[in-house]
């Protein structure tokens, strides 16, 4: 099913044009911890970005006011993200499957900012469902004094977020070749297109290598990858696109 979902909306990511709807703009959790959320109607996928120290774990759940058992949650120590679903006053557990990726995750002076994405909709019913329509969502937030995962005493809290329609998102259209490859495939950027973020995704969602492309350094290497299939998708300057790309 995940499988089918995310070549849906990779696949259809280039032919359409769609609305972000998100926060528009960073919301302050804390004196410690911000976070924007942007879903994307057109890619089929949510964009999570938090801000906070380099040296302490964090955590936000989606669709809940509590600890209540099955809220969506996703933590993560600075160095691993991870999936979880809340089952009561404890550490909530990680989920039967990690629907997350990681985009970026920097650390500027003593400030973190990660980036991840995932489906809009995983599929999974432990999986908070990101609606691409205008509305409210509930949120809890916590984090700790230091990377390993303890009581996080009086560092956490509940909000409702309010999504207003960001933006619209269009397409960018690009040609990938040779497709079907054994090494290196070229990505042809349009006209008018001088650089580009190039990321290179396994079926089950997971973010494989991502670069800067340019007209002068085109080409992405599957030579180290197993034979298989495998999605490119290709930003630039709010434009989106994606195809599939076979290794042989």
């Amino acid at each position: 099913m995940k499988k089918t979902l995310l070549t849906l909306f990779l696949i259809s990511s280039f032919t359409m044009v769609g609305q972000i709807v998100g926060t528009n703009g960073f919301v302050t959790l804390n004196s410690n911890l911000s976070m924007d959320l942007k879903i994307n109607s057109a890619t089929g996928m949510t964009t999570l970005t938090l801000v906070a120290p380099d040296n302490v774990w964090f955590a936000v759940g989606f669709g809940g006011g509590d600890m209540t058992a099955g809220i969506d949650v996703v933590r993560t120590n600075g160095s691993t993200v991870i999936d979880a679903v809340t089952a009561g006053n404890q550490l909530p557990p990680s989920d039967t499957s990690n629907d997350w990726s990681t985009v970026s995750n920097t650390v500027n002076g003593n400030t973190r900012t990660l980036v991840i994405e995932r489906a809009n909709n995983t599929g999974d019913s432990n999986d908070f469902t990101f609606s691409t329509s205008t509305g409210n969502i509930p949120v809890i937030w916590a984090h700790g004094t230091s990377s390993s995962y303890a009581y996080h005493g009086g560092n956490r809290g509940a909000t409702v977020l309010s999504t207003l329609s960001a933006r619209q998102e269009k397409t960018l259209d690009f040609s990938i070749y040779p497709n079907p490859t054994t090494d290196v495939v070229t990505i042809q950027l349009p006209t008018g297109t001088e650089k580009a973020t190039a990321r290179l995704f396994d079926t089950s969602g997971r973010l494989i290598a991502e670069q800067v492309i340019s007209n002068q350094n085109r080409e992405v290497s599957l030579s180290n990858l197993s034979r298989g299939i495998y999605f490119v998708r290709v930003s630039s300057d709010n434009r989106f696109g994606a195809q599939r790309v076979i290794k042989n």
